[in-house]
């Protein structure tokens, strides 16, 4: 169904009770494919076995419905913002969301996630960030600055991507820097506006790294993959796969890239010509598989200490989900699975008095 929906493929859906058609909505709510899902219902309703219970169906709509108004709401309130941000002087970069929006062919069933704002330039960010702080409400430094302004969660970027290991995040930084100063600059349009957006190089690196830290926390995300799929039939042409492969190299992701490749083979029926980024065979995918409907969020678990001396964790076994759950790819891309486990670690233990 998923791929009957964002790829526009023919797809024969098996029969299925109730309580399937149940967690096939549960799976895409969690997945961030609700309104794609529904789009391949749309697709394929004239099959005989896509027999969905009218009252799920009922609920299925008002998502898809909350889902457009959202993207609306949002894309109104990005031309607002960009365009007070340029009236500032500065340079604001759209990530993600709204801007991978309009590579499919219903732009408005793309799960919104707010409006994420890099800002390559740390002069420039600064300013942005003292801005937000006045004018924004329920601002949160944890990382990169989040608020909330019109009623949307805007996010402020200073790093394309947070690794955690130190050696990758100053590799993929001066990557980013000399991109930006030797690219011309790429735009696209939102509701009229011309908007700044990453080079369409950086951007796949972008999706591949996004792909990569989430599969590390808290294992494969549907909607990212959806995302990298879409961008590669729209615009995987106009990539430098040269460069590319240069950027994979510096940061050791070679295996991890194999793993996301292989990914979009197995799940959307990719082929190998269309994975230019892909520079080996494909990669062993049935652990991935096996957690894939069952994650369990890293924000689950932290340290935090009792009445008495002694330190516990909130969820022990979200904790012991972690561990194994990095130990499991530590294959594919061990130089950044350490660090990201023991920077897990430490922010937990931020959460004990000293």
């Amino acid at each position: 169904m998923l791929r009957s929906g964002a790829f526009d493929e023919s797809e024969q859906i098996e029969p299925m009770s109730a309580w399937k058609w149940q967690r096939v909505y549960q799976y895409a709510m969690m997945h961030g494919v609700a309104a794609l899902l529904y789009q391949g219902i749309v697709r394929c309703q004239q099959q005989f076995f896509l027999q969905i219970p009218p009252s799920l169906m009922a609920q299925w709509e008002k998502t898809v419905s909350d889902i457009k108004q959202e993207n609306v709401k949002n894309n109104l309130h990005i031309t607002e913002l960009f365009a007070l941000m340029g009236r500032m002087q500065l340079r604001p970069v759209l990530l993600r969301g709204q801007g991978m929006s309009i590579l499919y062919d219903t732009p408005l069933l793309h799960t919104p996630e707010g409006i994420d704002v890099f800002f390559p330039y740390e002069t420039q960010g600064k300013k942005a960030d003292q801005w937000a702080w006045d004018n924004g409400m329920n601002v949160d430094d944890n990382g990169n600055l989040t608020y909330e302004w019109q009623q949307t969660i805007v996010t402020h970027h200073h790093r394309l991507v947070r690794l955690s290991n130190h050696i990758h995040s100053r590799t993929l930084h001066s990557i980013v820097e000399k991109e930006f100063r030797e690219s011309s600059p790429t735009f696209l349009t939102i509701d009229g506006m011309r908007i700044e957006q990453l080079s369409p190089t950086l951007t796949l690196l972008h999706m591949l790294l996004a792909n990569t830290c989430h599969l590390l926390n808290d294992g494969v995300q549907l909607n990212l993959l959806v995302d990298l799929g879409v961008f590669l039939r729209k615009m995987g042409d106009k990539v430098d796969y040269v460069k590319l492969q240069s950027w994979i190299a510096r940061l050791r992701m070679k295996n991890v890239v194999q793993l996301t490749g292989t990914l979009l083979i197995e799940l959307f029926a990719f082929s190998r010509e269309e994975l230019p980024f892909m520079s080996g065979g494909k990669s062993n995918t049935q652990l991935v598989m096996e957690e894939l409907f069952n994650q369990r969020p890293s924000y689950e678990w932290h340290f935090q200490q009792g009445n008495d001396i002694f330190v516990h964790t909130a969820n022990s076994s979200a904790m012991f989900w972690q561990v194994r759950h990095t130990a499991r790819y530590f294959r594919y891309y061990p130089t950044e699975s350490t660090t990201n486990l023991f920077t897990s670690f430490a922010h937990s233990l931020s959460h004990i008095e000293e």
